[in-house]
């Protein structure tokens, strides 16, 4: 009788009495938890239950059931159970004691636990791997225990209540919960022993967004599992992590997430990780590269313009600009255009993948700008420019605008003003001049674009010529614009030359007569008044411009059949005004032309004579000086040879030792005096 309340005991749970009515309580391991039932009450269909998981009590719990079930009992080493019914205060109390063992792949332990008795036939050990199936492993016998490879059974005798057997060569599917008893279905009520195999965590993955703005945070998370077994287990196994920046161990991160400030810098930057359990590490994950996404924050220009003092970029009108890249730091990279203002606005440049194309220069251009866009963002950066460039100068004559002529003309003692505007970048310097000799008279120089000279006498007819306009720049041709200014003056006596009157014959005079005028004098508007103030027969035979001045011109007339009743004062005319007045009087002695000829050839041919006489004569003393000294020369040639011959004589007659002698001219030679 005692051993079948023994038995009842063990297989069906703990015998409570609670006021006369008995309460039978049973565990059972299931999946990792660890399940209460007991009997109903008659009393009552509700409960208040009291859980105590190592000495950590809940509050109390209200159920209307005959079973509770505590999860995840494997992470306890003991659970209690108090049952009560809201009659009564009697507490109705079960501990199940949860036993656990943990090896690694490969290494082998021993299991054990206390069985209540031993039966009289067999006691079974059972093992219940993790697809949740219950397999007999191994029986034991009074006298011995089924023998395999992969277990032995180590209690002695073997029919005692120690229950201990070793396996050998743990994998995963070793896992599991254990336990023993005499039946299949009875066996999994009461104590057993759960194998934990540990194993290396699976090789990490990483989730995140990897592409993302910079200044934002991103969130990487390194996901692994643990392949530790049973399943119940390595469910609630907690991994540790390691961060790696470009395979470098991070100190201090051992969470699964990690938490960064997305910058520029970490475009270049990889990450890893791995995951461990207990000393287990898994491998190193696959690294990532964040793609942090920012626009442009400034521009580079390469080559980059070398900028004046002004920080302008210098360059010719006509020139070409480029090529330039620009660059901006943008990821994605950025949209990159040039562009190019004028006095009108922006225009579009020649451009290709942020180089600026060879770009003509005009002076209108005061800006090249370089625009780099990503998505709404926008930078952009200039050089502005200083275009250099001097025009064709203009002139003014009198404030009239004149430089699409060639010519002008202006009235003599009327106001006389030359303008001279070259309009150039940088300021030019602007000449006015005047042609003359083959050369420029610089009559006006200014940095300005205006040269103005004034004429405060009025124009004179020696105010006549070439004048020139010039503006010349720094680095850039000089520019040139010339005009003819003719001053137009009415005829009059040139004072400056003398007027010539040169007798021809007793009769004949040829007067030349300078002239200031321009245009040149019309010969028919010339009249010559006699002595006695009437016209004469007298004409002018030419008017030369003198010089190649254009106002200066000789008036030769010719009077001829001069009688003495026409010697006397005779008047030039032009136009009724009288020129000038020319006197013509009888010459004492005149001889004729013909006389005047003979004579001068008569003087010509004595000349000559007498220079071939002189020559002759100079020619012979020549001769006879050049063979005085030829004979000289050969007597001084014989004197010294027997000089040297005689000096050369005595030489024998003395020692060796002796030093030797001068040798001394034997006749000083006199001086030769040329004679005649």
């Amino acid at each position: 009788m005692q051993l079948f309340i023994a038995l009842y005991t063990i297989h069906c749970g703990i015998l409570c009495f609670v006021q006369g009515q008995i309460l039978y309580i049973s565990t059972l391991f299931m999946s990792g938890n660890v399940v209460f039932r007991w009997t109903p009450s008659s009393n009552s269909s509700n409960y208040y239950v009291f859980i105590t998981r190592d000495r950590i009590t809940d509050a109390r719990t209200h159920v209307y059931d005959t079973q509770y079930t505590v999860k995840d009992a494997i992470l306890y080493d003991s659970i209690t159970i108090n049952v009560r019914t809201p009659e009564s205060l009697a507490d109705n109390v079960v501990t199940y004691n949860v036993s656990k063992v943990k090896s690694q792949i490969g290494g082998r332990k021993n299991i054990s636990w206390t069985a209540a008795f031993f039966p009289f036939s067999r006691y079974n050990i059972y093992h219940i791997n993790k697809e949740n199936r219950t397999a007999l492993i191994m029986q034991v016998y009074h006298e011995g225990a089924t023998l395999s490879p992969k277990y032995s059974y180590l209690t002695r005798p073997f029919n005692s209540t120690n229950i201990m057997f070793e396996i050998r060569n743990i994998t995963l599917d070793d896992a599991g919960y254990y336990y023993g008893g005499i039946f299949f279905n009875g066996a999994v009520f009461g104590g057993g022993v759960i194998l934990i195999v540990s194993g290396t965590p699976k090789k990490p993955r990483i989730n995140g967004t990897l592409t993302t703005l910079v200044e934002t945070y991103l969130e990487l998370t390194c996901i692994s599992k643990s392949t530790s077994a049973p399943d119940y287990y390595s469910k609630l196994v907690t991994l540790y992590y390691t961060w790696f920046i470009n395979n470098t161990k991070m100190d201090k991160e051992t969470r699964d997430t990690l938490r960064l400030k997305v910058t520029k810098g970490h475009r270049y930057t990889k990450y890893s990780c791995t995951a461990t359990e207990e000393d287990l590490e898994s491998d190193q994950s696959d690294a990532v590269q964040i793609n942090p996404l920012y626009g442009p924050e400034q521009l580079i220009f390469t080559p980059k313009p070398n900028l004046n003092k002004y920080d302008k970029f210098t360059v010719n009108e006509g020139d070409v600009v480029g090529p330039i890249f620009c660059s901006a730091d943008c990821n994605p990279p950025c949209n990159v255009t040039w562009k190019y203002k004028e006095s009108n606005g922006l225009k579009d440049a020649l451009s290709q993948n942020g180089i600026l194309l060879l770009q003509s220069i005009n002076r209108n251009v005061t800006q090249i700008i370089c625009l780099s866009r990503w998505k709404t963002e926008s930078v952009e950066k200039d050089f502005s420019l200083d275009v250099q460039y001097i025009d064709v100068p203009i002139i003014y004559v009198n404030d009239e605008w004149v430089s699409d002529r060639i010519t002008v003309n202006i009235q003599m003692r009327k106001p006389l003003q030359l303008s001279c505007f070259v309009n150039g970048n940088p300021t030019p310097i602007v000449r006015l001049g005047k042609t003359q000799n083959g050369g420029t008279v610089i009559l006006l120089e200014a940095r300005d674009h205006w040269s103005n000279y004034s004429f405060g006498t009025g124009a004179q007819c020696s105010d006549t010529g070439t004048y020139v306009c010039s503006g010349q720049s720094t680095d850039l041709k000089t520019n040139t614009k010339a005009i003819d200014v003719n001053i137009l003056c009415e005829p009059r006596l040139d004072k400056e030359v003398e007027m010539k009157t040169i007798t021809e014959s007793v009769k004949t005079r040829i007067v030349i007569i300078p002239i200031v005028a321009y245009p040149s004098p019309v010969l028919s508007k010339l009249v010559w008044l006699g002595p006695d103030d009437l016209p004469t027969n007298i004409t002018t035979s030419a008017v030369l411009q003198r010089n190649g001045v254009i106002y200066k011109h000789r008036i030769i007339s010719i009077i001829s059949g001069l009688e003495d009743e026409t010697f006397g004062e005779y008047k030039l005319l032009y136009e009724g005004k009288v020129l000038t007045n020319v006197f013509i009087r009888r010459e004492e002695n005149e001889m004729s032309r013909g006389h005047k000829v003979v004579i001068a050839v008569f003087s010509t041919i004595l000349g000559i004579t007498w220079l071939l006489i002189i020559s002759y004569v100079i020619f012979k003393k020549q001769l006879l000086l050049l063979h005085k000294i030829d004979k000289r020369k050969e007597e001084s040639h014989q004197l010294q040879t027997q000089s040297m011959a005689q000096h050369y004589d005595d030489l024998q007659d003395t020692d060796v030792d002796k030093n030797y002698t001068a040798l001394d001219r034997t006749n000083q030679e006199s001086p030769y005096e040329e004679t005649l």
